[in-house]
Protein backbone atom coordinates (compact mmCIF):
# COMPACT_ATOMS: atom_id res chain seq x y z
CA UNK A 1 0.00 0.00 0.00
CA UNK A 2 1.09 3.26 -0.90
CA UNK A 3 1.49 6.28 2.29
CA UNK A 4 2.73 9.27 1.30
CA UNK A 5 3.37 11.15 5.05
CA UNK A 6 4.31 14.81 4.71
CA UNK A 7 5.62 16.52 7.76
CA UNK A 8 6.85 19.85 8.60
CA UNK A 9 8.56 21.51 11.76
CA UNK A 10 6.38 23.91 14.14
CA UNK A 11 6.34 27.24 13.42
CA UNK A 12 6.22 29.99 16.46
CA UNK A 13 2.91 30.42 18.26
CA UNK A 14 0.89 33.18 16.56
CA UNK A 15 3.12 33.22 13.57
CA UNK A 16 -0.24 31.67 11.44
CA UNK A 17 -3.83 31.90 11.68
CA UNK A 18 -3.63 28.09 10.86
CA UNK A 19 -0.57 25.79 9.78
CA UNK A 20 0.11 22.13 8.89
CA UNK A 21 2.06 19.79 11.06
CA UNK A 22 1.81 17.13 8.46
CA UNK A 23 -0.30 15.82 5.51
CA UNK A 24 -0.44 13.22 3.43
CA UNK A 25 -2.66 10.75 1.51
CA UNK A 26 -2.93 6.60 1.89
CA UNK A 27 -4.14 4.25 -0.62
CA UNK A 28 -6.69 1.73 0.45
CA UNK A 29 -5.27 -0.64 3.50
CA UNK A 30 -7.44 -3.21 5.13
CA UNK A 31 -5.35 -2.95 8.23
CA UNK A 32 -5.22 0.36 8.42
CA UNK A 33 -6.19 1.59 12.01
CA UNK A 34 -5.42 4.84 14.07
CA UNK A 35 -6.25 4.68 17.79
CA UNK A 36 -5.30 7.83 19.86
CA UNK A 37 -6.35 8.10 23.40
CA UNK A 38 -7.42 11.90 24.46
CA UNK A 39 -4.57 14.29 25.19
CA UNK A 40 -2.65 12.15 22.63
CA UNK A 41 -2.77 14.25 19.92
CA UNK A 42 -2.61 18.21 20.11
CA UNK A 43 -3.28 19.46 16.82
CA UNK A 44 -6.36 19.39 14.33
CA UNK A 45 -7.05 15.85 12.40
CA UNK A 46 -8.98 17.09 8.49
CA UNK A 47 -9.58 13.35 7.01
CA UNK A 48 -11.16 13.50 3.66
CA UNK A 49 -12.15 10.19 2.01
CA UNK A 50 -11.54 9.91 -1.50
CA UNK A 51 -12.61 6.26 -2.39
CA UNK A 52 -13.85 3.09 -0.63
CA UNK A 53 -15.23 3.20 3.22
CA UNK A 54 -14.38 2.69 6.79
CA UNK A 55 -15.60 3.51 10.17
CA UNK A 56 -14.85 6.18 13.14
CA UNK A 57 -15.99 5.34 16.27
CA UNK A 58 -17.55 8.54 18.40
CA UNK A 59 -19.79 8.36 21.68
CA UNK A 60 -19.62 4.35 21.47
CA UNK A 61 -20.92 4.50 18.23
CA UNK A 62 -19.20 3.33 15.30
CA UNK A 63 -20.47 5.47 11.64
CA UNK A 64 -18.98 4.08 8.41
CA UNK A 65 -17.82 6.94 5.85
CA UNK A 66 -17.90 7.06 2.18
CA UNK A 67 -16.20 8.70 -0.75
CA UNK A 68 -16.94 12.09 -0.34
CA UNK A 69 -17.15 12.16 3.44
CA UNK A 70 -14.76 13.41 5.89
CA UNK A 71 -14.15 13.86 9.77
CA UNK A 72 -12.07 16.29 12.18
CA UNK A 73 -11.12 15.70 15.63
CA UNK A 74 -10.20 18.46 17.54
CA UNK A 75 -7.13 18.74 19.84
CA UNK A 76 -7.12 16.29 22.57
CA UNK A 77 -9.67 14.23 21.25
CA UNK A 78 -10.00 10.39 21.46
CA UNK A 79 -9.45 9.08 18.26
CA UNK A 80 -10.27 5.70 16.54
CA UNK A 81 -11.08 5.23 12.94
CA UNK A 82 -10.23 2.38 10.35
CA UNK A 83 -10.34 1.12 7.03
CA UNK A 84 -13.53 -1.40 6.16
CA UNK A 85 -11.59 -4.70 5.80
CA UNK A 86 -13.50 -5.18 1.87
CA UNK A 87 -13.29 -2.21 -0.03
CA UNK A 88 -10.86 -0.16 2.41
CA UNK A 89 -10.69 3.43 2.05
CA UNK A 90 -8.11 5.93 0.31
CA UNK A 91 -7.70 9.10 2.83
CA UNK A 92 -6.33 12.58 2.23
CA UNK A 93 -5.34 14.37 5.56
CA UNK A 94 -4.18 17.08 6.90
CA UNK A 95 -2.83 17.53 11.08
CA UNK A 96 -2.61 21.65 12.08
CA UNK A 97 -2.74 24.09 14.38
CA UNK A 98 -3.01 27.74 14.75
CA UNK A 99 -3.17 31.10 16.36
CA UNK A 100 -7.33 31.81 15.53
CA UNK A 101 -8.18 28.97 14.11
CA UNK A 102 -9.96 27.16 16.65
CA UNK A 103 -12.11 29.63 17.97
CA UNK A 104 -13.17 30.13 14.62
CA UNK A 105 -14.12 26.68 13.62
CA UNK A 106 -15.69 26.42 17.12
CA UNK A 107 -17.89 30.00 16.32
CA UNK A 108 -19.29 28.31 13.20
CA UNK A 109 -20.47 25.34 14.68
CA UNK A 110 -17.69 23.20 14.42
CA UNK A 111 -17.92 22.34 18.06
CA UNK A 112 -16.75 18.51 18.22
CA UNK A 113 -15.68 15.33 15.81
CA UNK A 114 -18.93 14.83 14.39
CA UNK A 115 -18.29 13.75 10.45
CA UNK A 116 -19.47 15.60 7.99
CA UNK A 117 -20.40 15.46 4.23
CA UNK A 118 -19.11 18.80 1.45
CA UNK A 119 -22.09 19.10 -0.78
CA UNK A 120 -19.40 18.96 -3.57
CA UNK A 121 -16.20 16.97 -2.31
CA UNK A 122 -14.58 17.55 -5.88
CA UNK A 123 -13.81 21.07 -4.87
CA UNK A 124 -12.54 20.26 -1.09
CA UNK A 125 -10.13 17.50 -2.67
CA UNK A 126 -8.82 20.16 -5.15
CA UNK A 127 -7.96 22.27 -2.63
CA UNK A 128 -6.12 19.28 0.06
CA UNK A 129 -4.48 18.38 -3.42
CA UNK A 130 -2.65 22.12 -3.79
CA UNK A 131 -1.36 21.77 -0.04
CA UNK A 132 0.04 18.21 -0.82
CA UNK A 133 1.65 19.49 -4.06
CA UNK A 134 3.36 22.47 -2.36
CA UNK A 135 4.44 20.87 0.32
CA UNK A 136 5.67 17.89 -1.35
CA UNK A 137 7.38 20.30 -4.11
CA UNK A 138 9.12 22.82 -1.71
CA UNK A 139 8.66 21.65 1.50
CA UNK A 140 8.94 24.90 3.99
CA UNK A 141 10.70 27.57 1.02
CA UNK A 142 7.39 29.52 0.91
CA UNK A 143 5.45 28.52 4.77
CA UNK A 144 3.17 31.72 3.89
CA UNK A 145 1.97 30.27 0.81
CA UNK A 146 1.53 26.67 2.59
CA UNK A 147 -0.49 29.08 5.09
CA UNK A 148 -2.49 30.33 2.68
CA UNK A 149 -3.14 27.09 0.89
CA UNK A 150 -4.01 25.57 4.31
CA UNK A 151 -6.56 28.23 4.73
CA UNK A 152 -8.23 27.30 1.49
CA UNK A 153 -8.86 24.06 2.44
CA UNK A 154 -10.52 24.85 5.73
CA UNK A 155 -12.28 27.41 3.96
CA UNK A 156 -13.75 25.31 1.92
CA UNK A 157 -14.75 22.81 4.69
CA UNK A 158 -16.29 25.59 6.66
CA UNK A 159 -18.13 26.77 3.80
CA UNK A 160 -19.28 23.07 2.35
CA UNK A 161 -19.55 21.01 5.30
CA UNK A 162 -23.20 19.60 6.90
CA UNK A 163 -23.40 17.05 9.39
CA UNK A 164 -23.84 13.40 7.90
CA UNK A 165 -26.71 12.46 8.90
CA UNK A 166 -28.54 10.81 6.43
CA UNK A 167 -26.66 8.71 3.75
CA UNK A 168 -27.98 10.86 0.85
CA UNK A 169 -27.44 14.13 2.56
CA UNK A 170 -26.30 15.63 -0.81
CA UNK A 171 -27.25 15.30 -4.54
CA UNK A 172 -27.08 12.71 -6.54
CA UNK A 173 -23.15 13.21 -8.35
CA UNK A 174 -24.43 13.34 -11.61
CA UNK A 175 -26.63 16.30 -10.75
CA UNK A 176 -24.15 17.82 -8.75
CA UNK A 177 -22.06 18.07 -11.56
CA UNK A 178 -24.52 19.18 -13.78
CA UNK A 179 -25.43 22.37 -11.92
CA UNK A 180 -22.05 22.81 -11.18
CA UNK A 181 -21.07 23.17 -14.59
CA UNK A 182 -24.23 25.14 -15.83
CA UNK A 183 -22.80 28.30 -12.81
CA UNK A 184 -20.26 30.21 -15.21
CA UNK A 185 -23.49 30.65 -18.01
CA UNK A 186 -25.86 31.47 -15.04
CA UNK A 187 -23.20 33.62 -13.72
CA UNK A 188 -22.78 35.68 -17.57
CA UNK A 189 -26.81 35.28 -18.40
CA UNK A 190 -27.48 37.12 -14.68
CA UNK A 191 -28.35 40.76 -15.70
CA UNK A 192 -31.44 38.78 -18.32
CA UNK A 193 -34.38 37.78 -16.86
CA UNK A 194 -33.99 34.54 -14.67
CA UNK A 195 -36.32 31.60 -16.41
CA UNK A 196 -36.13 28.82 -13.60
CA UNK A 197 -37.75 26.04 -15.75
CA UNK A 198 -35.23 26.78 -18.48
CA UNK A 199 -32.47 26.34 -16.42
CA UNK A 200 -33.85 23.16 -14.96
CA UNK A 201 -34.53 21.90 -18.26
CA UNK A 202 -30.75 22.31 -19.02
CA UNK A 203 -29.95 20.52 -15.72
CA UNK A 204 -32.02 17.70 -17.04
CA UNK A 205 -34.55 17.71 -14.06
CA UNK A 206 -38.17 19.62 -13.21
CA UNK A 207 -37.94 23.03 -10.97
CA UNK A 208 -38.52 21.68 -7.71
CA UNK A 209 -35.65 18.86 -8.04
CA UNK A 210 -33.31 21.85 -9.61
CA UNK A 211 -33.74 24.36 -6.60
CA UNK A 212 -33.43 21.28 -3.70
CA UNK A 213 -30.55 20.20 -5.82
CA UNK A 214 -29.01 23.83 -6.42
CA UNK A 215 -28.94 24.64 -2.77
CA UNK A 216 -27.40 21.10 -2.13
CA UNK A 217 -24.48 22.07 -4.53
CA UNK A 218 -24.02 25.55 -3.94
CA UNK A 219 -25.56 26.42 -0.34
CA UNK A 220 -27.76 28.88 -1.93
CA UNK A 221 -30.70 28.80 -3.89
CA UNK A 222 -30.81 29.59 -7.99
CA UNK A 223 -31.88 33.25 -6.91
CA UNK A 224 -29.91 33.53 -4.17
CA UNK A 225 -26.61 33.00 -6.74
CA UNK A 226 -28.07 35.52 -9.39
CA UNK A 227 -28.74 38.03 -7.20
CA UNK A 228 -25.03 37.78 -5.75
CA UNK A 229 -24.07 37.81 -9.42
CA UNK A 230 -26.24 40.60 -10.21
CA UNK A 231 -24.60 42.65 -7.20
CA UNK A 232 -20.92 41.90 -8.29
CA UNK A 233 -21.97 43.56 -11.74
CA UNK A 234 -23.79 46.38 -10.55
CA UNK A 235 -20.30 47.46 -8.51
CA UNK A 236 -18.74 47.16 -11.06
CA UNK A 237 -20.42 49.54 -13.00
CA UNK A 238 -21.02 51.81 -10.61
CA UNK A 239 -16.97 52.16 -10.22
CA UNK A 240 -16.28 51.74 -13.70
CA UNK A 241 -18.85 53.77 -15.62
CA UNK A 242 -19.34 56.86 -13.82
CA UNK A 243 -21.08 58.39 -16.23
CA UNK A 244 -24.03 55.82 -16.14
CA UNK A 245 -27.00 56.41 -13.57
CA UNK A 246 -27.89 54.25 -11.33
CA UNK A 247 -31.17 53.70 -12.98
CA UNK A 248 -29.16 52.62 -16.00
CA UNK A 249 -26.81 50.66 -13.71
CA UNK A 250 -30.00 48.93 -12.18
CA UNK A 251 -31.06 48.23 -15.67
CA UNK A 252 -27.73 46.48 -17.04
CA UNK A 253 -27.39 44.49 -13.56
CA UNK A 254 -30.91 43.17 -14.21
CA UNK A 255 -33.40 44.86 -12.22
CA UNK A 256 -36.16 46.73 -13.91
CA UNK A 257 -36.60 49.87 -11.20
CA UNK A 258 -34.20 51.57 -9.29
CA UNK A 259 -35.93 51.52 -6.21
CA UNK A 260 -35.85 47.72 -6.36
CA UNK A 261 -32.37 47.60 -6.81
CA UNK A 262 -31.47 49.88 -4.16
CA UNK A 263 -33.67 47.84 -1.74
CA UNK A 264 -31.09 44.46 -2.86
CA UNK A 265 -28.23 46.53 -3.24
CA UNK A 266 -28.47 47.99 0.23
CA UNK A 267 -29.43 44.36 1.87
CA UNK A 268 -26.45 43.02 0.46
CA UNK A 269 -23.80 45.81 0.76
CA UNK A 270 -25.22 47.87 3.79
CA UNK A 271 -24.97 51.40 2.14
CA UNK A 272 -26.78 52.70 -1.28
CA UNK A 273 -25.52 52.05 -5.12
CA UNK A 274 -25.10 55.98 -4.43
CA UNK A 275 -22.58 55.62 -1.44
CA UNK A 276 -20.67 52.86 -2.64
CA UNK A 277 -20.03 54.40 -6.02
CA UNK A 278 -19.12 57.87 -3.88
CA UNK A 279 -16.45 55.68 -2.18
CA UNK A 280 -14.50 55.59 -5.21
CA UNK A 281 -15.13 59.22 -6.79
CA UNK A 282 -12.18 60.85 -4.77
CA UNK A 283 -9.94 58.16 -6.25
CA UNK A 284 -10.69 58.91 -9.72
CA UNK A 285 -10.21 62.43 -9.52
CA UNK A 286 -6.56 62.01 -7.81
CA UNK A 287 -5.31 60.28 -10.58
CA UNK A 288 -6.50 63.00 -13.06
Amino acid sequence: MFRNHLTLPLQSPGRFYCFPESAGHYQPDPEHEVRRDAGAMQAFNLHLVTAGSGFVELDGRRRELRAGDCFLYFPGDRQVYYAHPDHPWAIKWIHFYGSGIAADLKARGFRRAVPWRPRTAAELEARFDELLAEIERHKLLHPSRVAMLLYGVLAEFIEQAEPLSAPAAGPPAAAARRILALLPELQAAAAEPFDLDAWAERAETNRYAFCRWFRRAVGQTPLQFVTLCRIQRAKALLVERPELSVGEVARQSGYETAGYFNKRFQESENMTPTAYRQQFAGRRALRR
